[in-house]
């Protein structure tokens, strides 16, 4: 297991120094943080490698790329340009050489400020409306096995994923697995049960302290305080010799330099 970050910066060097504060060498990359995407208003393979061999030089990584959250209007196909635009920035991040796209394909369904018991999202299987957002996983899903790029979905409710999986059957279409599933709910220790190793492809971590029915009703806290076990959490991917990448994230008061030595003492890379 490597212990990465999230990166934002266009500049290589401001990348590395970074990475070399808080001892890490892979990230995860913004796309529009591309030099070229935003006079481009896209992602082009090349651009992408070029950063990329910027990277490599000041021995930077991109493990993976950090796609845009897509509009409700483009999931449910009444965006085609969005849809295209979407589709064109996986393309090019897979040919790229990218092995890994972290996507957030449902973030604009979910219910922020009001509780909905039992309903995760805006749209769940069966309803109206899920057939369209199916279809819109066989097209992203269907470009992502075009240019073998793994999709690590960011998606916490359980049946929503394993009703997404067992629609759209690839090896390709994933997880990411981040403990912010335990806010709605869901029992975040068990990732190799809840998932299944082939198809975590990145793993966050994070905790909180939830002090309410709300999505966000909580605050963001250290590593090691909330209401997750966070070592439990990394020890299970130590066991199941998870080899990818997680990076902490939402830590509250925490440092990113500490979040990273913490996770350097669970996984045994301190």
């Amino acid at each position: 297991m490597r212990i990465g970050i999230h990166a934002s910066s266009s500049d290589a060097d401001e990348i590395a120094g970074q990475c070399r504060d808080v001892g890490v060498n892979d990230i995860f990359l913004y796309v529009g943080s591309v030099p070229g995407f935003a006079e481009r208003g896209r992602l082009t393979g090349d651009d992408c490698k070029r950063f990329a061999v910027q990277l490599a030089q000041r021995d930077i990584e991109v493990a993976g790329m950090i796609i845009p959250v897509p509009s409700r209007e483009v999931v449910l196909g009444e965006d085609e340009e969005g849809r295209a635009g979407l589709c064109q920035m996986l393309r090019a991040a897979g040919e790229a050489g990218v092995d890994t796209a972290l996507f957030y394909p449902l973030d604009q369904f979910l219910y922020f400020d009001e509780h909905h018991p039992g309903r995760s999202l805006m749209v769940m299987p069966g309803e109206e409306g899920w057939t369209r957002i199916v279809e819109f996983f066989k097209e992203v899903v269907g470009v992502a096995d075009e240019v073998d790029l793994q999709l690590a979905n960011h998606l916490w409710a359980v049946n929503v994923v394993h009703a997404i999986w067992e629609a759209v059957d690839s090896p390709n279409n994933g997880v990411t697995y981040c403990q912010g599933m335990s806010l709605i709910g869901e029992d975040p220790h068990t990732p190799v049960e809840t998932w299944g190793m082939e198809r975590i492809f990145f793993a966050h971590a994070r905790n909180q302290a939830q002090h309410g029915p709300c999505l966000m009703d909580h605050e963001e806290v250290p590593l090691q305080q909330g209401d997750v076990d966070m070592a439990r959490c990394v020890q299970a991917l130590v066991k199941a010799e998870y080899d990818g990448v997680i990076a902490p994230e939402h830590l509250g008061p925490q440092s990113l330099a500490d979040a990273v030595d913490y996770l350097k003492k669970l996984t045994g890379a301190a």
